[in-house]
């Protein structure tokens, strides 16, 4: 018989994930969490990559819905069946976090939309970012997000973005889980009452009010404020004894800039030691802990004058803040404006200024 011969023997080769960290070594959370970084889109493609991840999207703990500013999708339209399968097939999944960022809708998307921000509403969201413009241009009309108020018991945090708001939407009783508030460029056109008794930061920034009346803030439980108001009378905001830092800054130039409603029966006008003080936009500050107070006003001299003041231990007002150590003013002149605020200090026996030029 012929010699046997012997096979070769075929080296295998490890594949060349082996060895080294994969995803799919990762637990469904884990991924589920990672999804949720993702737009809608790219992360319902994912399914595809293997038959793990078929069903993953499905329960991403995140949800980012975006159209236009060169997003896949460039207007609402087209993204009406493509978010109506997707939120179909999630069907209640929890969320975590939710992004609507859609920029170009036309009116007949309104409803659309508002139905969406519902459904996610559902899906016991924490944390909600509504950025909704009708176009890119600037001074185009933005979205007024509804005439019912939120109704959410898992609601945390809610950032609002480019919208027009009303006093429906604004009632935030049935919400009672909010602690963090945010509005970035919006406008609060006859807006009266802004409510919440859970919140603990809120923050305005370039905003736009009414110019026929002021806007009351009611946030008893409030923490942290920054207040930004590019035009319009600035917010009247109720007493908020457990304020620890507040941040105010004026750009619109009017006589309403400090707070005052020019109404001289008004009882929301502040009296110290017994006289009335026009400014009670500080009534509810003066317990803060930290205070900045800005405005934008132009003025061509450019000199600038801080001064700083404390208040008398043996006088200090009880409507003051304990912690409150140090008053720091700062400006480009000293007018008529920053006058008052002196006089309003003194009131509250904070003095013995020292000035810096």
């Amino acid at each position: 018989m012929p010699p046997r011969k012997r096979g070769r023997k075929v080296k295998r080769t490890a594949p060349p994930s082996a060895g080294r960290p994969s995803l799919d070594a990762l637990p469904d959370e884990v991924l589920h969490h990672m999804l949720s970084f993702l737009p809608a889109q790219e992360a319902v493609r994912t399914c595809v990559l293997a038959r793990r991840w078929r069903h993953l999207w499905k329960s991403a703990t995140g949800l980012r819905i975006l159209c236009g500013n060169g997003h896949e999708a460039a207007s609402v339209s087209e993204l009406r069946e493509f978010v109506y399968h997707l939120l179909l097939l999630r069907g209640g999944s929890p969320l975590d976090t939710c992004v609507l960022d859609l920029c170009g809708y036309e009116d007949e998307d309104i409803p659309l939309m508002r139905l969406w921000i519902r459904h996610v509403l559902m899906c016991k969201v924490q944390a909600l970012s509504l950025d909704i413009g009708r176009f890119t241009i600037p001074g185009d009309p933005c979205l007024e997000v509804g005439n019912l108020p939120l109704v959410s018991q898992n609601l945390k945090r809610l950032k609002l973005e480019s919208q027009q708001v009303n006093d429906s939407f604004l009632d935030f009783s049935r919400c009672p889980a909010l602690e963090v508030l945010k509005f970035d460029d919006c406008e609060f056109l006859d807006c009266h009452r802004i409510s919440s008794q859970s919140l603990k930061f809120l923050s305005f920034s370039n905003c736009d009010f009414d110019t026929e009346f002021c806007t009351y803030i009611y946030a008893l439980n409030l923490i942290s404020l920054w207040l930004e108001v590019t035009e319009g009378w600035t917010p009247l905001l109720e007493r908020m004894p457990s304020l620890v830092e507040a941040v105010v800054k004026i750009k619109f130039s009017d006589d309403s800039y400090c707070g005052r409603c020019g109404d001289e029966d008004c009882s929301s006008r502040y009296t110290v030691h017994g006289d009335s003080v026009d400014t009670v936009l500080l009534q509810c500050l003066s317990e803060a802990q930290s205070l900045v107070l800005m405005s934008d006003i132009r003025v061509e001299s450019k000199t600038e004058v801080e001064m700083k003041g404390s208040p008398d231990t043996m006088e200090k007002s009880n409507v003051i803040s304990e912690h409150l150590k140090i008053v720091e003013v700062k400006c480009e002149v000293v007018d008529e404006k920053v006058l008052n605020v002196l006089k309003f200090l003194s009131k509250l026996s904070i003095c013995s200024f020292r000035f810096q030029f």
